[in-house]
């Protein structure tokens, strides 16, 4: 490995080791993937699917979110009483409660898209579009590479073992982090 190379990597781990760098990054990728609602816990993963699928039934949500229906009914009465969401009858069937986004509930989502894209943009100040665009290139060449990568299972079984056999220390001048 060149000092170069090295020198990368060390700027890599930095950002790694960045709560606000890495938990921008996954709420970016959450923001863009919120089609995906399994992504989150919780309310918000209520939240996120009702604003991809509005109008829902509680049953329609336990299938979708894979979770017991007393725990639907728990999130949906805690959210409700909330303001973010609200109930109302079915117009086929008066018996079903369809479950609804309230005003609160979207502003609730807008605030954390804007919050995710203002903590995106000062990571990101000082860059010129050429240098982003570049920056982009180089990032997707990157992830295709570790993609692609011949790094199996074996590799981290080797480094567990040597970590093991060192009594639970890497070797600092090899493994820095």
């Amino acid at each position: 490995m060149t000092d170069e190379t090295q020198s990368i990597m060390a700027l890599f781990a930095q950002l790694i080791q960045s709560r606000s760098f890495v938990a921008s990054a996954w709420m970016t990728v959450g923001k863009e993937r919120r089609r995906d609602f399994m992504n989150t816990k919780g309310k918000s993963r209520l939240l996120n699917l009702l604003s991809a699928k509005d109008g829902l039934t509680n049953a329609e949500i336990t299938e979708l979110l894979d979770i017991r229906p007393s725990s639907v009914s728990l999130q949906v009465k805690a959210l409700e009483e909330e303001g973010y969401v609200m109930r109302q009858a079915s117009e086929a069937d008066k018996r079903v409660s369809l479950i609804f986004l309230t005003d609160k509930g979207r502003a609730s989502i807008e605030k954390g898209d804007l919050e995710i894209d203002q903590l995106s943009e000062t990571i990101l100040a000082g860059l010129s579009e050429a240098e982003l665009k570049e920056l982009q290139a180089s990032l997707t060449k990157i992830a295709h590479n570790v993609k692609h990568s011949q790094f199996d299972a074996a590799f981290f079984e080797r480094a567990h073992q040597m970590r093991h056999h060192h009594h639970g220390e890497w070797n600092r001048s090899r493994f820095p982090w």
